[in-house]
């Protein structure tokens, strides 16, 4: 009782938005979580329709901890061409930036080599430090500022605005800091590199025998939401990465899919005592599934038109028996909305011309219908015709000789040509009696 008297709720404040709402386009969040969190930033995005969602104070920098290690596994795989075939070997520089700091590591030992392919598992699942370091000595030849530099442009070109990345595992910099949007284009574009996800969904991984490792030996996830084994598994988790510091409190960067539908969400500054005192092992993890639990039960993402009915329909000319136009979109637009609000809560702002005139052909662009939900531009869409239609000659003519008829042309032209031969008829007058005149008074001379 109590879910439909929210959906309820949701729906008439929802549609009651929708009525007052200017038009416009706007980046802010679509709505509102109406309970609190013990977190400094979130947001969370479709990945459908590129809304904002939920967010938080995405917007405010804050420390991403390991995190970093997703732009750091970006990069590995947009400039390391063959993952297989390339190899590092562990030396004591990797490590020694490390040594006391009760640092995450793979147990990458000294003189052991991988293949980068295996340092970005040992990155991203037991969120190995010095995997990360020997990422950044094999790409930017030991310098970590080169490799820092090559991070920050490569998050400009995301979009990035607000991120400056100083190291590549993430361990605490004044100078180290992004923000949930910021980490959610980072987040985006690794979803969208080939073999990301693959590393990023696993829950286990084999680093195989080595120098100081006589077997193969077994690392983790760090995303306990993804092992199903665990108390904090939610199904619609897929991967991503987990990031902690005493200055970030806990950060969770993740893709969650249910229903067809996919999202991003990033949780940072998830603090490990809540408002009453109590410690929480995860706090990032709790905040993710109140978010997304709430989210998936309250809301769903919803188409705007249906390919199969006519938007709307414009006069057409030309055409024996056929006086409109059915228009169809081209393509789908879909957003989320409210449990219960349906396609009508649609605003629909049309570009189209007053009239078309045939002949037409199916699938001929006529215009464009743009939806906006609560005053937001959701997407627009080309208008096409669904069916061809000739052009009757008969009907063309009539109404070309109609429409020249009507015209101010014709009628000033019609105008001066009756003015005209009113001229010459009583000039002809003129000049007939002249001359009946001239006749009469010769006749009389005579």
């Amino acid at each position: 009782m109590k879910k439909r008297l929210r959906a309820l709720s949701l729906t008439v404040v929802f549609l009651f938005v929708s009525v007052l709402m200017p038009l416009k386009t706007s980046a802010a969040a679509r709505y509102e979580i109406p309970f609190d969190l013990n977190v400094a930033s979130y947001i969370l995005v479709s990945l459908d329709t590129g809304e904002v969602i939920f967010e938080k104070d995405a917007h405010v920098q804050r420390t991403p901890a390991s995190l970093t290690k997703m732009l750091t596994t970006y990069v590995a795989m947009k400039y390391v061409d063959d993952l297989d075939g390339t190899t590092v070997t562990q030396t004591t520089k990797h490590t020694d930036e490390l040594y006391g700091m009760n640092s995450s590591t793979a147990d990458i030992r000294s003189g052991e080599t991988l293949t980068m392919r295996q340092l970005l598992y040992a990155m991203m699942l037991p969120s190995g430090n010095e995997a990360a370091n020997m990422v950044e000595d094999y790409i930017a030849k030991g310098s970590r500022y080169n490799f820092s530099m090559l991070m920050n442009n490569e998050a400009k070109k995301l979009g990035c605005t607000n991120t400056n990345f100083s190291n590549p595992h993430g361990l605490f910099s004044e100078n180290h800091y992004t923000t949930a949007y910021d980490m959610y284009l980072i987040a985006k574009a690794c979803y969208e590199t080939p073999g990301f996800m693959d590393i990023a969904t696993t829950v286990h991984y084999y680093l195989p025998e080595n120098y100081r490792h006589p077997d193969k030996y077994l690392i983790s996830s760090t995303i306990k939401m993804q092992n199903p084994s665990s108390v904090y598994y939610r199904e619609y988790i897929r991967g991503m990465k987990t990031g902690s510091l005493p200055e970030a409190a806990h950060n969770f960067a993740t893709v969650c899919e249910a229903n067809g539908e996919k999202y991003i969400l990033v949780v940072m500054g998830a603090e490990y005592v809540d408002p009453q005192g109590n410690e929480l092992a995860l706090p990032a993890f709790d905040a993710t599934a109140a978010i997304m639990d709430y989210f998936f039960d309250e809301y769903t993402l919803k188409p705007a038109n249906s390919l199969e009915a006519p938007v709307t329909e414009v006069t057409m000319k030309y055409v024996k028996g056929k006086d409109n136009l059915l228009l169809y979109p081209k393509s789908e637009v879909y957003s989320v909305l409210p449990n219960g609000v349906d396609e009508s809560s649609f605003q629909k702002v049309f570009n189209l011309p007053d009239e078309v005139y045939a002949p037409i052909n199916a699938g001929d662009v006529i215009g464009t219908v743009s939806y906006y939900i609560a005053g937001d531009l959701v997407g627009t869409t080309d208008l096409v015709a669904a069916e061809s239609y000739e052009r009757d000659t008969f009907i063309f003519i009539v109404e070309k000789l109609g429409e020249i008829v009507s015209s101010l042309y014709f009628r000033v032209v019609v105008a001066v040509t009756v003015v005209l031969i009113a001229a010459f008829l009583a000039f002809r007058y003129y000049i007939g009696k002249k001359y009946e005149k001239m006749q009469k008074i010769h006749r009389t001379k005579k």
